[in-house]
């Protein structure tokens, strides 16, 4: 999933279209991105009906730091 997140870091993702794409149940994403939001890597916002929407949070230095990882090991 954060790789997933990090090739699309400029998109808008909810929880069911997430796991639909990765193969995995919606519940396996909110366990993944429990501690991606704590940690505020993943902006998270809950909408009508309880849409669970995320985003990749640019602006908090340690998702900085993932994209600088992943771009550097990308290279390899």
């Amino acid at each position: 999933m954060v790789e997933h997140l990090l090739q699309n870091r400029q998109k808008v993702f909810n929880q069911a279209g997430l796991a639909r794409v990765l193969d995995v149940s919606p519940s396996t994403v909110a366990r993944i991105a429990e501690p991606l939001v704590k940690s505020k890597v993943l902006l998270f916002e809950r909408y009508e009906k309880g849409m669970k929407i995320f985003a990749f949070n640019q602006e908090e230095p340690a998702a900085r730091s993932l994209v600088e990882f992943y771009e550097k090991i990308s290279r390899l």
